[in-house]
């Protein structure tokens, strides 16, 4: 997570009737454009608080459709962007979230944006310089507070545009039920009513503080402490790792999705940590939402990060993308808020509701559906071939059938060992994560690999990988990491997921594992991604623990979570099972090839 009634039917129902346009272009400049600012007006709640809001509006006497955003970072971060929008002939409002800047009242992380953002749409609404027509906008955590206010049903909104939307208790603070060390960081961030972006922005300082709690030198649940992070909500936190009754307050019921009339844009990329709480809102949407709104919500899906999700960049982390992948998001926006409320060109990228790019084939293609994109799935099955699994020139076989009788793959993992160079915290992260080989270098992980492609082949939507495991103890992190290797030994990152023991039969059904027993573990989290894999690639599969300091640490006791120590750490004997009777299977989604 960074810092980003009759006339909705009559509009909403042109979305996918209007010929195209095209986007395909860097980020601009900031338009040059006479504009009037209202630097702090107050916007009154429901229960009498006022938040500050920041307007950029065209100069003169005219009514425009408004754009909102509703931030937690200040709004003067959106300046820039506020030109482009006031070019194009809309009012620009940000407003600062409850409790941040000066807005009034206390400011709850991930929590109660709801009925504050109703209430600023419905404000808007009736000013004097507005058609009374609002859309929304934002990323991260101003894609979440989207959703929220969503949930409200205010009548004045138009349409909204959730990009890299974080989904709370799901993909942060403690994806899979494993706390992120960066939920203390970003509570820093937020601290008070400033933006604390130098503390913030200092990745020395927290590599040191997560190395401190890793090697053992402090515990988890005093990362915050030691950190100065606000002690009181890291431990709030803390004490829901699973998605339970706390995390499920905040977020949309199946009747408040049926009640959500707009029409929504998602924004989320193939390397945005935030993609399974973008598209987890959208299955949601789908399943709960009216199918006349589910029809109007459209997705957009290409091969960016986090931040890539507003600024999209033709390399990341080692990996290349043609420029067709690299958008003007900004404009986009406004296009697509022309379509919506103009009555203008639909964007060229938007063909249908779920638009997605093919890295490799290096195109933007479309489908109906997240479910229409793939025709066919692919199965390999997990084998020893009578080999070690624990290095690359000794790995195991990804296979088209099961074999017969093979005995169970182990890796040992001791908790109290420290991986990690010495000097890690003083290292700069490298820029090629998704392309090294060190995942697969580092001992105590088992490997597997599939025969040469014979021909192209598109993965494209959700892996997934079902396990036969067993443990020796109550509790352990496994991590799935899947690759396409090219004849070339290239390494392309496909993707990854993260199971905890406790929470193997899902992040709301907590229950520690029994010692010996085999069960299935579902690995069915994988971020959804699209790549053509090259002929004579092979897939790599690595079976690993989850052992780095960006992790609250595991010490296999089975007790509460972030407060268990090195002194009473196990060892962890992870028993991988890839037999006829106990299979482990890897599914990947194909589509067709053009």
């Amino acid at each position: 997570m960074t810092r980003q009634g009759a006339l909705l039917s009559s509009t909403a129902s042109l979305l996918l009737a209007l010929p195209a346009v095209d986007v395909t272009a860097t980020a601009p400049e900031p338009t040059l454009v006479a504009m009037d600012m209202i630097v702090d007006a107050r916007v009154p709640m429901r229960d009498g608080i006022t938040l500050a809001a920041r307007i950029w509006k065209p100069i003169g006497a005219g009514r425009h459709p408004v754009v909102m955003r509703h931030t937690p970072y200040l709004s003067d971060e959106t300046h820039l962007r506020a030109r482009k929008f006031v070019a194009a002939g809309y009012a620009f409002v940000s407003i600062d979230r409850r409790g941040r800047g000066v807005s009034e009242g206390e400011f709850v992380p991930l929590a109660n944006s709801g009925p504050d953002g109703a209430d600023a749409i419905a404000w808007l609404a009736k000013q004097p310089w507005t058609d009374g027509r609002v859309v929304t906008m934002g990323g991260s955590y101003r894609g979440m507070v989207q959703w929220q206010a969503l949930a409200q049903a205010p009548l004045a909104l138009a349409a909204a545009v959730p990009t890299a939307a974080v989904y709370p208790g799901w993909d942060f603070p403690a994806p899979r039920g494993i706390p992120l060390s960066y939920m203390a960081r970003w509570l820093s961030l937020t601290a008070g009513r400033a933006d604390n972006e130098q503390v913030f922005g200092d990745s020395l300082y927290w590599r040191d503080k997560y190395f401190r709690v890793h090697r053992g030198e402090a515990g988890f649940d005093q990362l915050a402490k030691i950190s100065g992070a606000p002690n009181d909500r890291f431990q709030v936190w803390l004490a829901h790792p699973g998605y339970d009754s706390y995390w499920q307050a905040i977020n949309p019921t199946p009747a408040m999705y049926a009640r959500m009339k707009p029409p929504i844009l998602s924004i989320t990329g193939y390397f945005d940590g935030d993609q399974e709480g973008a598209l987890r809102y959208y299955d949601e949407h789908m399943t709960h939402g009216a199918r006349s709104a589910a029809r109007r919500h459209i997705v957009l899906i290409g091969p960016w990060s986090h931040a890539g999700t507003r600024y999209p960049q033709s390399k990341l982390s080692g990996l290349k993308f043609a420029e067709a992948s690299v958008l003007d998001l900004d404009a986009l926006h406004i296009q697509w808020f022309d379509h919506v409320l103009r009555g203008k060109a639909r964007p060229k990228v938007l063909a249908d509701r779920v638009n997605y790019y093919v890295i490799g084939a290096e195109e933007w293609r479309s489908a109906p559906s997240l479910e229409a994109v793939a025709s066919d799935e692919w199965t390999l099955y997990l084998s020893s071939g009578g080999a070690t699994m624990d290095s690359l020139y000794a790995s195991g076989r990804l296979v088209d059938a099961p074999k017969d009788n093979e005995p169970p793959s182990v890796y040992l993992f001791d908790p109290r060992i420290n991986r990690e160079p010495q000097d890690w915290a003083m290292r700069k992260p490298t820029n090629d994560d998704y392309v090294t080989q060190d995942d697969a270098l580092r001992p105590g992980r088992l490997i597997f690999h599939s025969e040469p492609l014979a021909r192209p082949r598109t993965v494209c939507g959700r892996m997934t990988f079902d396990a036969s495991i067993a443990l020796n103890v109550p509790d352990t992190d496994v991590e799935v990491t899947v690759y396409e290797v090219t004849a070339r030994n290239r390494l392309h990152w496909l993707g990854r997921d993260r199971v905890r023991a406790r929470f193997r039969r899902g992040v709301d059904r907590p229950q520690l594992a029994e010692p010996g027993k085999v069960e299935t573990w579902k690995f069915e989290r994988f971020w959804w991604t699209c790549r053509r894999l090259q002929a004579g690639s092979r897939l790599r599969l690595v079976v690993a623990p989850v052992d780095s300091p960006n992790w609250q640490k595991n010490h296999h006791t089975g007790g509460r979570i972030g407060f268990e120590r090195p002194a009473d750490a196990r060892v962890a004997a992870v028993s991988l099972h890839h037999s006829r009777r106990r299979p482990s299977v890897l599914r990947l989604p194909i589509a067709k090839d053009r």
